[in-house]
Parts: structure tokens; sequence; C-alpha cells
């Protein structure tokens, strides 16, 4: 009897559960040993699988790892998109620090996959879901910080693929929310600031992330004196 046979005969999943059993695995071995101490054999032995089982739905460990980082792009986007409906309801409710709210509150919730997404590990950027996953994900951050900006802005940013947005006359604004809420998010989950929390724990630096570094962030985009797009398309004048 192979294993996935002896799985099901103990009540446990069966072929068609394969894909996620292995992803739930792959989620443990992440939150107890990171990403260095991560293997294919060691998340199919969590599964209860043969090594060479997961083949069938993931190829190889690339693929394994790319699969959970669809799924923590999708999360990541849907957290920042409910925060954003949210927000919008409020009389003084404000998108884009909702959605800087809901960046930092996604990695915390699951940090392993976080590190997946943005690891050094190496991903399929190919993969027809990975790419609509992370192009939906980056569309967020481009559309709300350009509302932010006053600028006209649709849902279809949500479809674009990420490096098309080179030549976005906004970039710099946009890297400047990325680069203030990831890198924060980053120092706090890898527990570079736990020398700062040491008198009230993590919950100070969740507020003053929430109530003064976003507001900061806000005020700064504020003030940018921003030419408008078509200037910064044709930075020479050129007709």
């Amino acid at each position: 009897m192979t294993k996935i046979e002896a799985g099901s005969a103990r009540g446990g999943y069966h072929h068609g559960d394969l894909r996620q059993a292995m992803i739930t695995a792959a989620e443990a071995v992440l939150a107890e040993k990171g990403l260095a101490g991560f293997t294919l054999r060691e998340c199919a032995r969590r599964a209860g699988v043969s090594p060479a089982a997961p083949a069938h739905h993931f190829g190889n460990l690339t693929g394994l790892l790319t699969a959970i980082a669809t799924l923590g792009f999708d999360g990541l986007s849907d957290a920042m998109e409910a925060a954003a409906e949210v927000a919008a309801c409020r009389a003084n409710g404000n998108r884009l620090a909702a959605i800087c709210d809901a960046y930092l509150a996604t990695a915390l919730d699951k940090p392993g996959r976080f590190r997946v997404v943005f690891g050094q590990m190496g991903l399929n950027w190919e993969e027809p879901a990975f790419k609509r996953a992370a192009g939906r994900a980056f569309g967020i951050l481009v559309r709300e910080t350009r509302c932010e900006l006053g600028r006209e802005s649709g849902d279809d940013l949500l479809a674009r693929h990420p490096p098309s947005f080179a030549g976005e006359p906004d970039l710099a604004a946009i890297l400047f929310v990325w680069s203030v809420t990831h890198g924060f998010t980053t120092l706090l989950i890898d527990g570079q600031l736990d020398f700062l929390a040491e008198e009230g724990g993590r919950e100070v630096l969740l507020g003053l992330y929430s109530r003064q570094l976003v507001a900061i962030l806000i005020a700064a985009l504020r003030t940018l004196d921003l030419p408008p797009p078509e200037a910064l398309a044709n930075p020479r004048g050129d007709g």
C-alpha cells in the first residue's frame, strides 16, 4: 500500500487533497524552521507522502514555493481590498493608510508566506496564477497611491504585470509608499525592532506604525509638488 493510500485508509487525505496537504505541510515547516530549513522532502514527510509524490502538482521545490507565494499575494490583496472598502465607508477613513495597515497585519498573521513572497528563494515568475496574483497586489498599491495623489485611477491596474509599471509617472511616490510599509513590516517580523519593544511589547511598535509612521507617509505624499503626468512622461518637453 502506498503512503497516499495508507493515508486514505487512516481517514486522512486522498489523491485530490494532495496539493492542499502539501501546502499545509509546507507552511508548517516554514513556521517552524523558516526558509533555511525548508525542503521538499521535509514537506512530503509532514504530509505523509513519498518524496516523489509532490512532483505531480508542483514539479519541484520552486513549484511548491510559487504556489505558497501565490496564496500569499492573494491573501495580501484580499486584505488590502477589504481594508480600503472599510476606510471608504468611514467619514475620516483613508484608503492608502488602510492598505498600509493591512499589509503589516497580513505579514504578522502569516510571516512564513510573507517571507516566501519576498524572500530570496527562487519562484516561477512565468506561472500564470502567480503573475496574476502579483500583478493584483502591486496594482492595488499603485491605485491607492495614485488616488492619494489626486490622480485618476481604475481597476484595470490590477490586471497589469508589475514590470509594466516601470514607466509609471508616479513611480517614485509608489515606491516610497511601498518602501516605508515593507521596510517597517520586514524589520518587525524579523525581530530587528525587538530592542525597542522591551517596554510595552510589540503593541507599542504597532501603535507607532498605525498612528504616526503611516500618518507621516500620507503627509509627505500630500506635500509633494509633483508635475502633471504628461510632463513626467516627456521631461524634455519634446513634441
